[in-house]
Order: structure tokens, then C-alpha cells, then sequence
């Protein structure tokens, strides 16, 4: 079981309403809100990375980086013809990638959440690959924090079905709170900082000012 695939699904296909313009696109760290998560995703045991977006997206959001030989092969761009119907919508189209290359498990993170850590991201593989090699079976291994389940969330394959059920905006973690928490593990962080989101352009003026969370 040791060598069993695990690939990240990355939602980027979000509409950005409630910032007024395009997120992804905002400058964040010496490099772009959007490309902070999947930089740190790409250096971590993840055997490749999906990306997943809108149909008319340009990628210009995207660090050069990704694009050269050091990345390029280690991640798929592919878009949601409904990512204007809701997330579920996005991951369906993340998972259908997923299946295609046979992949054990799932880990499903978000592009604007970006100061989610490699640290998180490998806990939960090894958590997974832990369980695989000791036999045992669980749904799911989430991160956790103040004892909510959040993004990123790894899923097994066995979840893939009731996963591309959900409809809207109905998120992968509303799906465990509700019906699965019995069948996974989490991981109980500290750090708010690798939980924290952007949405609106308070919270963007927020962590680029350095700003304790709230």
C-alpha cells in the first residue's frame, strides 16, 4: 500500500464576488494570493496536483514558476464548464481527473486559503498511508481546527461517490460533518494562520498588513 497514489484536487474556480475582482490575481507575498497554496502544495508528497478552474480562465494569475521544468509536469490544469453553479461542482470536475489516473486517495485544498502549510498537507498523507499499511479503513483524514473540520481534507476513494453527489455550494467538509465524522481521522492544529481565508478586501488589507486573524 506504501506506493499508493494520493493527488491534490486545487479549487480555483471561485467567482470572487465578494472581493469584486479576481483574488487569485492579488499580489500576496512576493507572488500572487492564488499561486501561495499550490506552490506549498508542490513541495510536498503529493504525486501530482489538480487544478481545476473556470473555462474562461487565463491562468495570468499563475507564478511563472509553474510553468517550467522544475513544475510543469507535476501538475493538470483542467476547467469546470459549472464552476459558476458552486464548489461542488469544481471538485466533481477535480475528481473526474482523479479517477482518470487512479489515484487511492484525493487531497482536496483551496486556492484561497493560502498560507496553508506543507507540514499540514503531509501529516494528513502519512496519517493516510499509516492507516492503508496497518489495514485498517477510514473515509477520510482532515485537518482540524478549534475542533472544526477545514480544508485541506484528504479523501479516500471510497468517498468519491457521495463526494460527486453534492450540489452547489455544498463544501466537501459539510458532507463530514453531517454524515461521515465517524468514519475518519482528524488532525487538531494550533495554527490560524494556515486556516485562514480571503474573501473580501478587508481580509485581504488584513493579512498583507499583518493584522492578528479574527
Amino acid at each position: 500500500m506504501q506506493d499508493s497514489k494520493i493527488v491534490g484536487i486545487y479549487l480555483a474556480a471561485g467567482k470572487s464576488s465578494r472581493m469584486g475582482e479576481n483574488k487569485l490575481l492579488l499580489p500576496l507575498e512576493n507572488t500572487t494570493l492564488g499561486s501561495l497554496a499550490l506552490n506549498t502544495a508542490l513541495t510536498t508528497n503529493l504525486d501530482h496536483i489538480v487544478v481545476v478552474t473556470k473555462e474562461e480562465d487565463p491562468l495570468d494569475w499563475l507564478d511563472y514558476i509553474f510553468f517550467t521544468s522544475l513544475f510543469v509536469k507535476r501538475w493538470t490544469h483542467v476547467t469546470c464548464a459549472e464552476a459558476k453553479e458552486g464548489q461542488a461542482y469544481s471538485l466533481r470536475r477535480g475528481l473526474q481527473e482523479v479517477n482518470a489516473m487512479k489515484a487511492e486517495a484525493a487531497l482536496v485544498f483551496l486556492a484561497d486559503q493560502p498560507f496553508v502549510t506543507a507540514r499540514i498537507m503531509n501529516n494528513l498523507i502519512a496519517r493516510y498511508r499509516t492507516i492503508l499499511n496497518e489495514g485498517r479503513e477510514r473515509d477520510f483524514v482532515a485537518a482540524s481546527f478549534e475542533g472544526i473540520v477545514r480544508p485541506p481534507i484528504l479523501f479516500s476513494r471510497n468517498m468519491f461517490p457521495a463526494l460527486e453527489k453534492l450540489e452547489g455550494d455544498m463544501g466537501a467538509r459539510k458532507l463530514i460533518r453531517k454524515s461521515f465524522i465517524g468514519n475518519g481521522d482528524t488532525i487538531e492544529y494550533e495554527d490560524e494562520r494556515a486556516f485562514f481565508d480571503i474573501d473580501t478586501r478587508e481580509e485581504y488589507e488584513q493579512v498583507k498588513e499583518g493584522i492578528p486573524y479574527k
